[in-house]
């Protein structure tokens, strides 16, 4: 079967042409800038016109209904000028002396105190104060050195100078490195050791979406997709979703969606950063052959209670911090769905999208036979976060997580009525003591446990099929590493321990095939690692090493990681990065429509029985360019994983019910541009990668064919602009067709005892690409100076395209006909919400 390519390609290249086009700079001269805020203040400017001479105001900050002092400190700030009221009308202006200086952090504009300030042509010494400020009396120097414990030391020029603010950024803090520049979106970054993480505070509006969800976020990357518009579906490089580590304030964690992967699982309200590791994990995490995604909270510590409240289409939200005393603050935060009580429109498209494959009667599936049906879903989340510190040396955590949801459907007809249920929760727990020595180096503590439990019993009227399912996890894990540094300047390494047991259970109790299945697995897995990293102006380096036992497969395996990163000129870097991990728990993929419909995932051990243990190997070359409101960022890498199965890639062809071991080999390249001014900021990432399983049956016959995350080409796209209070936001997303396995038309059913279904060779079709375009609008409602009001509507898929993203076969009940089965993507889904924060 070969289906009909759309025209998606032109209308993907006149989008982007449209946003590139909003890239233009906003260039006039300054002397006219000023002419503005003249004729529309009422006021005059004097100076002498070598001041100001042929000088250009790159997309200048102007709004009128900003005051007359916003707009001086704007050109104070860039054009190293002050500005003078002579009268209620005139203002002078004359060239800013660089006698005063203020410093301020990078990232969050604070003022910096205790920066000891020394002239690098005499002996003179400065220490900011409290306002970040310091005055140079009588004579200026012309080159100085900052020195701080935190932000490390930089050397100055300040004849070079064009402002009296400068921003600094903070240096190592244990192994961590400084960042290079921002990435794709107001808040998102990439470090100098190759690794993404995004400030969940500074994100701002993404297309489609009403709050910053936390693992969406990640998919504006271009190495990051999903193939299914699902969370739970995470595609890092080719990988697939359970080889992604999620960890959350160092625990891990097993689920991290709501909703069946529509809902990222994570509250954003407590979240401070996510961190993505794609390549070059550092050696302290273990147990995964893809990406490591870690969500961490803020820890630093609020002066006053803040809080705030949230309401959707889909849910409500609140949070709050509560600091005890000046040493400790709790943190608290949950969220609960609006889905039991209201059928708002968004929770019935995403319900039409969850449910469609499934035995569950929707809002608009009609009702046909003499039993009626109901169903109910809700899910919650709430976040707890205490935080001590008990002396100058040492401070404990404490952090409790609670993640749920829940299916309800009832059928009943004259005679009975049944009740099928499917929950999953997740539950985890951590405690975390760290004590920082003289030297300031570090050692810190981590006793962790997590809890993944999925349940569901099916039994339906309409069907006469009742069943028993569950799969739970059980992760307690014991961590010490200590943190140190060198004498040498720019060495730091770490080394550590770790413990780890593992616990998972399945049981299957199909009462009317009178089949019962119950297996329980337990692993200890040690682990031994270190960490060298040298930081130089230039080279930037790091080795991981990571020695792990699997007891339960006596097996030991060496994971080495690396990362070389060569800024030759500051504004260019080049990047190699490589890694080998090991994992021995996945999921095995059940997509069949013989429990509620509801795809399942099903954790198990590595045993060589039902799943070897997996391994991958990885190797990266990146280029990094950035030069003032421009940045571009491109790689090429390769990826093979071993010890896959049939079974844990979701296969709804001839491999379905097979369990055949193998691997898959991702070669890849991605490019990134981004260009961003006060009020724009536009990017687009792309991704091209081939992607290849290579299996062997029982003969030992070997098969090659296109993986199931085998996504050719992918593009996403975005445009911010801010006007005034208003906030824009417009996204694309394009890419080429996922592989399907088609069905020989000319002999479609394999006749017998149970007829079967006569495939054609695996994955050697595509559905049609895939393109969808979102949007948002937000406005900041200015009422109070204490507290924030923000409404926002987001709109995915205005096209109300009909993307395919899936499609597979079944025999009729009869066992004579084939069926055509197509998963769709969301339709048009509105949705609006209000945030207040105080």
């Amino acid at each position: 079967m070969t289906l009909k390519k759309p025209t998606a390609n032109v209308w993907t290249i006149l989008l982007l042409f449209s946003i590139c086009s909003f890239a233009q700079k906003n260039t006039v001269l300054l002397a006219d800038h000023l002419k503005r805020i003249e004729s529309f203040h009422k006021v005059s400017f004097n100076y002498e016109s070598s001041l100001i001479k042929d000088k250009l105001c790159i997309d200048c900050f102007y709004n009128e209904n900003a005051s007359l002092k916003v707009h001086l400190e704007y050109l104070e700030r860039e054009f190293m000028v002050s500005f003078a009221m002579v009268s209620s009308n005139k203002i002078v202006v004359r060239p800013l002396k660089k006698d005063t200086l203020y410093f301020y952090d990078s990232e969050d504009n604070t003022p910096l105190e205790h920066i000891l300030i020394a002239d690098l042509n005499s002996s003179k010494n400065w220490m900011t104060n409290e306002e970040g400020k310091v005055v140079f009396e009588n004579i200026i120097p012309e080159k100085i050195l900052i020195s701080h414990i935190t932000y490390g030391k930089q050397s100055i020029d300040i004849s070079k100078l064009n402002t009296n603010r400068i921003y600094i950024a903070k240096q190592i803090q244990g192994l961590e490195t400084l960042f290079i520049y921002p990435f794709f979106s107001t808040g998102t970054y990439k470090k100098k050791d190759g690794t993404f993480f995004i400030k969940t505070k500074e994100v701002g509006a993404l297309a489609g979406l009403t709050t910053h969800d936390v693992i969406k976020n990640l998919e504006n990357l271009p190495q990051v997709t999903s193939n299914s518009e699902s969370i739970s579906d995470l595609i890092v490089k080719g990988s697939t979703q359970d080889q992604n580590l999620f960890v959350w304030n160092d625990v891990k964690v097993y689920q991290n969606s709501h909703f069946f992967g529509l809902i990222s699982a994570f509250n954003e309200n407590l979240l401070s950063r996510i961190t993505l590791y794609d390549n070059a994990t550092p050696a302290e995490y273990g147990n995964s052959t893809s990406s490591v995604i870690s969500l961490e909270h803020d820890q630093s510590f609020s002066k006053k209670i803040t809080g705030g409240v949230g309401v959707n289409f889909l849910s409500a939200d609140g949070y709050v911090k509560v600091p005890i005393n000046l040493r400790s603050e709790i943190l608290l935060s949950t969220r609960k769905s609006l889905t039991d009580v209201w059928d708002s429109p968004t929770y019935i498209n995403y319900a039409k999208k969850a449910f469609q494959s499934s035995n569950i009667k929707t809002f608009n599936t009609p009702n046909t036979n003499t039993v009626n049906a109901r169903n109910t879903f809700d899910f919650h989340d709430s976040q707890i976060q205490y935080k001590l510190i008990i002396n100058e040396s040492n401070s404990i955590g404490l952090n409790v997580l609670l993640l749920a949801n829940n299916l309800l459907y009832t059928e009943t007809d004259v005679n009975a009525s049944k009740e099928s249920s499917l929950k999953q929760e997740n539950t985890a727990l951590g405690f975390n003591w760290k004590h920082t020595f003289s030297n300031k180096s570090q050692i810190e503590t981590l006793v962790n446990y997590s809890n993944y439990k999925l349940q569901g019993g099916n039994f339906l009227l309409s069907r006469d099929i009742s069943s028993f399912q569950s799969n739970s996890v059980q992760n307690y894990e014991m961590t010490l590493k200590y943190s140190s540094r060198f004498k040498i300047p720019g060495v730091a390494y770490q080394i550590g321990v770790s413990q780890e047991h593992l616990t998972v259970s399945n049981e299957i109790d199909n009462f009317n095939q009178f089949f019962q299945s119950q297996t329980k697995q337990q692993s200890n897995i040690y682990g031994l690692f270190g960490t060298l990293n040298y930081y130089g102006n230039k080279i930037n380096t790091g080795l991981n090493l990571r020695h792990v036992y699997y007891e339960f497969l006596k097996s030991f395996q060496f994971e080495p990681r690396f990362h070389l990163t060569y800024n030759p000129v500051p504004e260019i870097d080049i990047q190699l990065r490589g890694e080998r991990k090991t994992q021995n728990i996945s999921q095995v993929v059940n997509l069949e429509n013989n429990f509620l419909g509801i795809e399942k995932r099903r954790w198990f051990l590595a045993n060589n029985i039902i799943a070897p243990l997996q391994k991958s190997k990885q190797l990266e070359l990146a280029f990094g360019f950035k030069k003032r409101r421009h940045m571009l960022h491109s790689s090429v890498y390769a990826k093979t994983v071993k010890g896959i199965t049939t079974n844990n890639q979701g296969f709804q062809n001839l491999n379905q019910f097979e369990n055949l071991f193998g691997s898959y080999t991702v070669n890849g390249y991605t490019f990134h541009y981004n260009y961003k001014s006060h009020l724009l900021n536009t990017w687009i990432s792309y991704n091209y990668s081939k992607n290849k399983y290579k299996f062997k049956d029982k003969d030992l016959n070997v098969f090659h064919f296109y993986n199931n995350n085998d996504i050719r080409h992918s593009i996403i796209s975005g445009v911010n602009m801010k006007h005034k209070l208003f906030n824009f936001s417009l996204g694309m997303e394009y890419s080429s067709g996922k592989p399907f396995t088609s069905i020989n038309e000319a002999s479609p059913i394999i006749e017998g005892k149970f007829n079967t279904i006569n495939y054609n060779e695996p994955n050697e079709e595509r559905l049609l690409d895939y393109l969808r375009f979102d949007a948002s609008v937000s406005y900041d409602f200015d009422i109070s100076k204490k507290v924030d009001y923000k409404l926002t509507v987001g709109l995915i898929n205005i096209g109300n395209k009909k993307n395919i993203l899936n499609r597979y076969y079944a025999l009729t009940e009869d066992q004579n006909n084939i069926e055509i089965l197509d998963k769709y993507g969301l339709e048009f889904t509105p949705n609006v919400s209000l945030n207040v924060d105080f």
